[in-house]
């Protein structure tokens, strides 16, 4: 199975910030908020919730958008209809980035979202937003 191509942002930019993330569990909500979008086919809405603490031009922020909405007709076939979503894992590099990883799943396959955070001095904001469906990266060793 092909690859789709990945949609990555990530910039780091400090000014700007509207409502700035205090807390880890802030970012997790806010990443859960605009996936419950996703699962909709909201990905305007579900980006909207993050452009004001996204340090970067509106308008970048709805091209990936329409990316998304580029892109999706292709997930949809391949992977037919969407039936839930689940939080996968959070990673952490230090006490200055977050990612978030969920599962958005559909009849015959699943994609992750992976949504990271950067906190330059006190507070989170938005660093990137992509999706994948090369599900490898989230594979853990059982035994």
């Amino acid at each position: 199975m092909k690859t789709l191509i990945p949609i990555l942002f990530l910039f780091v930019s400090f000014s700007g910030i509207a409502s700035p993330l205090n807390t880890i569990e802030d970012t997790k909500t806010l990443s859960e908020n605009m996936v419950k979008h996703f699962l909709k086919n909201e990905f305007d809405q579900g980006l909207a919730l993050v452009k004001p603490l996204w340090p970067l031009p509106e308008v970048e922020i709805d091209g990936l958008a329409n990316q998304i909405r580029t892109q999706w007709p292709i997930v949809e076939q391949r992977f037919g209809q969407p039936t839930g979503y689940e939080h996968v894992r959070t990673e952490k590099i230090g006490d200055s980035f977050v990612r978030h990883y969920y599962l958005h799943k559909f009849q015959n396959h699943a994609i992750y979202w992976q949504v990271s955070f950067y906190r330059p001095n006190d507070k989170w904001v938005v660093n990137g937003v992509t999706f994948k469906d090369m599900l490898e990266p989230l594979y853990q060793v059982v035994e």
